[in-house]
């Protein structure tokens, strides 16, 4: 006779963060649901996290220890692959859940008109102050086709901690792209998004700890190299929405420019050029591309300075 799976599954991948980890993993085991297992994927941590996870006595905690580190898409589809509950949950090892965020979710997912197979529940964020992210009209304005630059939206309302997904929803979208190392949640949400919308918690639930922690990935060129793949992938996503398609060449341009050899960025640059021809900054990028790296860098601050000198003028003339 089979035994029956748990009601939830909490996948945390961790990479070397063994001086947060053991909140992150606490803050599950002490949900309001005691009826889940949580799974750690330890993805090559030399720093003492597998020491700390054998001391963890608790048989709700089930650890994969990965020798290698495969990246934070990799570590969570493994916890996927070996996840038995029929939701499916995610922790970061650098934040805190609330007590109550599974039972906050699962209530509200069992108890809407509109059933859905995916949750997106609000939280709080903790840097120099605490702020409150997620409230109904960010989320009814959601939209993915306003892309991913370094000056677009807080896509923190769709982290991965906020998610409660059934599984069998997986099966039909599928689970994380393993090629892409920082906006691997993105781009599978955006195939959920596809598919039906998500039921929005707007209770905060859980806690992301930015004095602390951060991302898994924050190499600039492999955020760049994401957005190819997501371009390649979901071009429907962008058909007649030039400016921010545009925005997004041109940021993974810039940036290709900025570290690569020359012409690196230069293809890039000029899509966004065709895409938006009136948006200023490709041009200026383009331009630069044809002078050395240290000439462009020093140009580039000196009109940024111009461009904080205007923008301070603009605000003192309009409080006179």
């Amino acid at each position: 006779m089979t035994t029956p799976g748990p009601l939830v599954s909490v996948v945390i991948p961790t990479r070397n963060r063994v001086g947060l980890l053991k909140r992150s993993v606490f803050s599950v085991l002490s949900q309001t649901i005691s009826d889940l297992e949580l799974i750690v994927v330890n993805d090559g941590s030399t720093d003492g996290t597998r020491e700390l996870l054998a001391s963890i006595d608790d048989p709700r905690l089930h650890v994969i220890h990965r020798e290698t580190g495969g990246g934070a898409a990799s570590a969570r589809n493994a916890g996927i692959a070996q996840a038995t509950g029929e939701y499916i949950s995610f922790q970061d090892d650098d934040d805190f859940w609330f007590v109550n965020k599974l039972e906050t979710q699962l209530d509200a997912m069992r108890s809407a008109e509109q059933p859905s197979r995916w949750s997106l529940a609000s939280f709080i964020r903790t840097t120099h102050r605490i702020s409150y992210i997620g409230d109904d009209a960010k989320y009814r304005t959601l939209d993915f086709t306003e892309g991913i630059y370094d000056e677009g939206p807080d896509w923190s309302l769709i982290s991965t901690p906020s998610w409660l997904v059934r599984r069998d929803f997986f099966d039909e979208v599928g689970v994380f792209d393993e090629r892409i190392r920082s906006y691997d949640d993105w781009e599978l949400a955006l195939r959920m998004w596809k598919v039906e919308r998500p039921l929005i918690v707007l209770d905060p639930v859980w806690m992301q700890d930015w004095r602390n922690g951060g991302g898994l990935t924050k190499n600039e060129l492999a955020r760049a190299n994401d957005v190819v793949i997501i371009l390649e992938k979901h071009p429907d996503v962008w058909e007649g929405h030039r400016k921010p398609l545009s925005r997004m060449l041109y940021y993974v341009g810039r940036t290709q420019a900025g570290t690569m050899p020359r012409p690196g960025g230069r293809k890039m640059i000029l899509r966004a050029i065709r895409v938006d021809p009136l948006f200023w900054r490709p041009w200026v990028s383009l331009v630069l591309s044809f002078i050395d790296r240290e000439r462009a860098q020093a140009l580039t601050m000196g009109l940024r300075r111009v461009f904080r000198m205007e923008n301070r003028a603009r605000w003192f003339r309009s409080i006179r």
